[in-house]
């Protein structure tokens, strides 16, 4: 498992131990990571296995850096890094204006080259991630942490050391900005 990092410890306080996407909250955090997992088993098929999500990671000044991973057919194709400093974005004064443009962007071989960055991966590998996280045995001193989407999805599941307020490191899976395609039809 990677130790990824993101938000500030205290926002998480603030979340609860165990939160959960409401329609279907019965049960233990295994319980609902089946139920999630086989919701995006039905819902990876009627998006052809078509998506990206993002991994953020930020620190409490605002900087930090965002891998964003895009699925065809089931298929890493591409993978790109952004990097922020946290200063407020210039004003969006007149056509010109453009976001800034990631730091690299890889494709199909490429894929996997920068050492910066997260991991590509499909959501099915980080669904078996947070199955492993929630099997792993705490310390006294570590808290778990599970989310899914308003769809039911795996939004994070991690766990932290609790004696570390900012920047805490998080084991496990955190992600963000996950949106499915449209699958393809055939003409």
């Amino acid at each position: 498992m990677k130790i990824i990092h993101s938000l500030s410890f205290i926002a998480l306080l603030c979340a609860g131990t165990f939160s959960t996407f409401a329609a279907d909250d019965a049960g233990t955090p295994e319980e609902q990571l089946a139920r999630s997992l086989k919701k995006w088993q039905e819902l990876k098929q009627q998006c052809g296995g078509n998506y990206s999500y993002q991994f953020r990671h930020s620190s409490f000044t605002g900087a930090g850096s965002a891998t964003t991973i895009i699925v065809r057919a089931n298929k890493v194709t591409e993978r790109r890094y952004e990097v922020f400093d946290g200063r407020p974005a210039a004003p969006n004064i007149g056509p010109s204006h453009r976001p800034p443009a990631p730091k690299w962007i890889e494709k199909g071989a490429e894929i996997g080259k920068h050492k910066e960055g997260d991991a590509a991966k499909l959501l099915d590998e980080l669904y078996a991630e947070a199955k492993k996280v929630l099997a792993a045995k705490l310390e006294p001193h570590q808290k778990r942490y599970i989310r899914f989407d308003a769809q039911g999805l795996l939004y994070y599941c991690f766990y932290v050391d609790t004696r570390i307020a900012d920047d805490v490191p998080q084991t496990g899976v955190s992600i963000d900005n996950l949106k499915l395609e449209p699958a393809k039809k055939n003409p």
